[in-house]
């Protein structure tokens, strides 16, 4: 009896720790291109980090892990990680936003300072 009482518990706890799991993958279905943060907001709920600068803003999802019977709350462990960029405050791209793609981001940007320099130094100084 003691057995079945403290599986039962334990069963009770591991369910709980994924009732609340939402599938950030499976919602980012309902986006589209330009909707708004209000709209978006409303499908994915709030985001869990977020992350601005001048040129976009994203919200980024993710979901704790479970290792054993504990929750971890590490953002870079979560297989289900989403991103969704805004631009203007309306969504520009979503999905898996990885290292890369910030590496390629900045890398664009630098680029388009230096096209920008060349084309009229007098603006530079």
């Amino acid at each position: 009896m003691k057995k079945f009482l403290i599986s039962a518990l334990l069963l009770v706890v591991f369910l709980t720790g994924c009732a609340n799991r939402i599938d950030y993958n499976k919602q980012s279905i309902n986006l589209s291109l330009g909707m708004g943060k209000q709209a978006v907001s409303s499908i994915m709920g709030p985001p869990r980090r977020t992350d601005v600068n001048e040129d976009r803003e994203r919200w980024i999802y993710w979901n704790p892990v479970m290792v054993g019977f504990t929750a971890v709350d590490n953002e870079q462990l979560a297989g289900d990680r989403l991103v969704v960029t805004f631009k203007n405050g309306k969504v520009s791209k979503w999905g898996q936003q990885t290292l890369t793609d910030d590496l390629l981001e900045a890398s664009q940007k630098n680029i388009q300072t230096m096209s920008a320099a060349i084309k009229n130094p007098a603006s530079a100084k």
